[in-house]
């Protein structure tokens, strides 16, 4: 399962042209923030670009305060403080319906994605001074307190309630995909036709063209490459989501064996099979596509390479997507190989 929130700008890299001039175009707003625990840019162009602008930045403070780990506005520690009481505890309407999202995609990939694998993070401590490798008692004492069925949601008053005491959820794989389609709805409210939302590069929402009258053109990052801007292929974007997540982001190496920080609920330890990274690409006529294209990255990335493409196939084909595994290998899903550009993988014929 991802950590609290996803390290910025360590997952892929936007080679975009940020000036527009000319042609009677007009200049960009942008304003780079850090929250979420991560460096967002919200880029648009238009007559209520500023407005729009300031608006999602505002908007994304808000989530941050109700869906962070830590916070007294925070769901999270609201739910954890009444873990195991039976206690049902009204949330924001946002974070339930983060929730309610994610339940579903728990039981569609046999818990691969699970929200409640809070424990399992906090044992672990990747991309943290404390991190470690965990006794296996200690895995199997806090996959006691993990399960996405321990989670129960009552819709009548968006409410949930945790059935283990010690149990708390980690939204780090879902909050900033969620936060994505926020900011793109207010966006849209101002009339915001061409912008680029970047949550640190591993969430990004494109809405029509740059400056040169173009898609715009995101770049994989190669998993092994030390210069973080070497990229595996450029995707061209143009009112839709990406996300990708990989091995490369936060991790430590001890007895040759890499520990990065996508958990798999299932063992309780990070998922350990064949891919280094997965990118998806969600359409933005397809509801929550910002919210999808981010936990869906995590939930192909613990089922590996077969079983994840597998997975993607089974999804509507506005939900398009790849796992690149440890020998380079591509494992893309409805159609998605036929749209990169300047590929650039290592041994293949460019």
């Amino acid at each position: 399962m991802a950590g609290r929130w996803r390290a910025a700008g360590v997952l892929a890299f936007v080679l975009v042209c940020v000036v527009f001039a000319g042609c009677g175009r007009q200049e960009p707003v942008r304003q780079t923030v850090l929250v979420m625990d991560t460096v967002a840019t919200l880029t648009a162009t238009g007559p209520e670009a500023e407005a729009a602008v300031s608006e999602g930045v505002a908007r994304l403070r808000e989530l941050e305060a109700m869906a962070s780990p830590a916070g007294a506005d925070s769901d999270l520690v609201k739910l954890a403080a009444a873990a195991g009481n039976g206690q049902w505890v009204k949330l924001h309407p946002e974070v339930y319906h983060m929730l309610a999202v994610s339940q579903q995609y728990s039981e569609r990939s046999g818990g691969a994605w699970d929200v409640t694998a809070g424990p399992l993070v906090e044992l672990w401590g990747i991309g943290t001074e404390r991190a470690r490798v965990p006794s296996a008692a200690e895995i199997a004492a806090a996959r006691a307190k993990v399960g996405w069925q321990k989670l129960e949601l009552l819709p009548q008053t968006q409410s949930a309630r945790l059935m283990e005491a010690g149990m708390c959820l980690d939204l780090g794989g879902i909050a900033k995909g969620y936060a994505l389609d926020e900011v793109r709805r207010i966006y849209a409210q101002h009339g915001i036709k061409d912008g680029l939302i970047n949550l640190g590069a591993s969430s990004l929402y494109a809405l029509g063209r740059n400056d040169k009258g173009q898609p715009w053109r995101i770049g994989i990052r190669d998993p092994r490459a030390e210069d973080k801007d070497t990229r595996l292929a450029v995707v061209p974007l143009g009112d839709a989501a990406l996300s990708t997540s990989g091995d490369y982001e936060r991790y430590f190496e001890q007895d040759g064996v890499r520990y990065h920080h996508i958990i798999d609920p299932r063992t309780g330890a990070p998922a350990q099979n064949a891919a280094m990274s997965a990118t998806i690409v969600v359409a933005g006529s397809c509801a929550d596509a910002g919210m999808l294209s981010d936990l869906l990255t995590t939930t192909v990335f613990v089922l590996g390479p077969v079983q994840g493409q597998a997975f993607l196939e089974g999804l509507p084909a506005e939900v398009q997507g790849m796992l690149c595994d440890k020998q380079y290998k591509l494992w893309p899903a409805h159609g998605f190989e036929a749209c990169l550009q300047d590929r650039q993988l290592p041994g293949a014929d460019q």
